[in-house]
């Protein structure tokens, strides 16, 4: 079972990930998103995001490095 801060880093990146999914979502909010993702995850490919939980990604994921880009 993750940490509170673990599931709280991950429960952020999820939002932003499903920001950039919403069409409802503006063009800027969206690109607001894809930069606090790249700043949490390293990376701006969605195919490379590791936050969410049940994935093999999910194993690689460093919620040290999502809680310290979050100011946490």
């Amino acid at each position: 079972m993750p940490s509170q801060a673990e599931a709280h880093a991950q429960n952020v990146a999820r939002g932003h990930k499903a920001a950039i999914s919403n069409p409802n979502v503006s063009e800027e909010a969206k690109e607001h998103s894809r930069q606090v993702l790249e700043d949490i995850e390293g990376t701006s490919n969605p195919d490379d995001f590791t936050a969410s939980a049940g994935t093999e990604k999910h194993q690689n994921y460093n919620p040290g490095h999502a809680e310290e880009k979050a100011g946490h």
